[in-house]
């Protein structure tokens, strides 16, 4: 019986670590790299110009410059020519 004991003990710590690291894993921010767009007065809709992405950094803007146009992105998943487009977006370091 006593043998039983410390290998069940080691498996149950085991899993029980593997359960938390997934979990912490689930719950921390992915870093995605976005479709960054500006809005065209002409069309009344965002056209694509340059990625960016979520991690925190600098703003995306066009060029990558800091006094270049600010890019946006879509509060959905990205598209063609979407009608809106306000998401505050950073740069890809």
């Amino acid at each position: 019986m006593k043998k039983l004991i410390l290998p069940a003990f080691v498996t149950l710590i085991g899993a029980g670590g593997a359960l938390a690291s997934q979990n912490a894993k689930a719950n921390g921010r992915a870093v995605v790299d976005r479709q960054g767009y500006i809005f065209n007065l002409s069309t009344n809709s965002c056209d694509p110009v340059v990625m960016c992405s979520t991690d925190p950094g600098p703003i995306c803007t066009v060029d990558g410059q800091p006094s270049s146009q600010q890019a946006f992105g879509t509060s959905g998943s990205d598209q063609e020519n979407p009608l809106t487009c306000s998401v505050t977006l950073n740069k890809i370091q």
